[in-house]
C-alpha cells in the first residue's frame, strides 16, 4: 500500500477492505469501471467501521470522501468530482456528504494499487469452503441424509432413443462458420482480466482497446485517453513536466 507501509492510517485500510470486497463479490470490478453507489455497497459503515478504524460516521465519511477524490492515485475518478470534493476537504466546514451527488459517476481502481493490495491480502478463500463452513452441523444421532421410506425397486429409466441426423443445408453451414468468426460481447477475448497481468490496453483501468481506431477515450473506464495523470494524485500532468506540481512525484515514477 501506499504511504507508510509500517503505519497503514483509515484510507489504506477503506481501499484494501474495497479490495477484498470487490475481489469476492464481483472480481470483474478490479480491471473495470462501476458506479459510486455500487463502491458504497462494498464498503458500508457497519461493517468497515472496526477493520478500517473509523469511530464515527463523520470519520467514515471523511475517510470515504478521501479515497473518491483521488487521493494517493488509489482510484481513477471524475475530474468534476475530484476538484469537488477536494475542494470540500480543504474548507474549514466541509460537506462530507458532498460524495452523494455523484452516485451514478463511474470509477476505476488503480490497477498499479489493486496488485499491492491482492499481494497483501493473499489468495481468496473459495466460496465452496465458506459455504461448507457456515452450513449446520448434523447431530451424531441424525443421519446426514433423509433416509428414503419407501423400499418399492427403483421405476427403470426409459431407453434413450438416438437423434436423428438432419443434412446440413449450404445456409446452416454458413451460419455456423459466421458464428464462430465473431466473439461473444459477453466473453473476454482474453479469457478474463487477471489484474496481477500488466498488458497493452487502457493505462487507467488496462482493459483491451479496440485497435484502427482514433480513440480519445477508454470505452470501458471513460478515462481521457489524451491525457497524462500522476500516478501517485491523479493531477494532470502537462508534456514535458518530470515532476507533479501537486505533490512532486516523478513523472516517470
Amino acid at each position: 500500500m501506499t504511504g507508510n507501509p509500517t503505519a497503514p492510517d483509515e484510507l489504506d485500510r477503506l481501499f484494501a477492505w474495497l479490495v477484498r470486497a470487490v475481489r469476492d463479490q464481483r472480481p470483474e470490478y478490479l480491471a473495470a469501471a462501476f458506479e459510486v453507489g455500487e463502491l458504497l455497497a462494498f464498503v458500508p459503515y457497519k461493517l468497515v467501521r472496526a477493520d478500517v478504524g473509523v469511530d464515527t460516521n463523520d470519520d467514515y465519511a471523511h475517510a470515504l470522501t478521501r479515497l473518491l477524490a483521488g487521493e494517493r492515485g488509489l482510484l481513477f475518478v471524475d475530474e468534476l468530482m475530484q476538484d469537488d470534493l477536494q475542494n470540500e476537504l480543504q474548507a474549514a466546514v466541509p460537506d462530507l456528504q458532498a460524495y452523494r451527488s455523484y452516485l451514478n459517476t463511474r470509477v476505476t481502481l488503480a490497477q498499479e494499487r489493486v496488485r499491492e493490495a491482492l499481494d497483501a491480502l493473499g489468495p481468496a478463500v473459495p466460496r465452496e469452503t465458506v459455504a461448507a463452513a457456515n452450513e449446520p452441523v448434523a447431530a451424531a444421532n441424525e443421519p446426514a441424509w433423509p433416509v428414503p421410506t419407501n423400499t418399492a425397486a427403483p421405476r427403470p429409466a426409459p431407453p434413450r432413443v438416438a437423434p436423428v441426423a438432419r443434412p446440413i443445408s449450404p445456409g446452416d453451414r454458413a451460419a455456423a462458420q459466421g458464428a464462430r468468426a465473431v466473439p461473444s460481447a459477453t466473453t473476454p477475448v482474453d479469457g478474463g482480466v487477471d489484474p496481477r497481468t500488466s498488458r497493452a490496453g487502457c493505462k487507467y483501468c488496462g482493459q483491451p482497446l479496440p485497435q484502427g481506431r482514433d480513440l480519445r477515450f477508454c470505452p470501458h473506464c471513460g478515462q481521457d485517453l489524451s491525457v497524462n495523470r500522476c500516478g501517485a494524485c491523479s493531477a494532470e500532468l502537462e508534456p514535458g513536466w518530470k515532476f507533479c506540481v501537486a505533490c512532486g512525484r516523478s513523472s516517470s515514477a
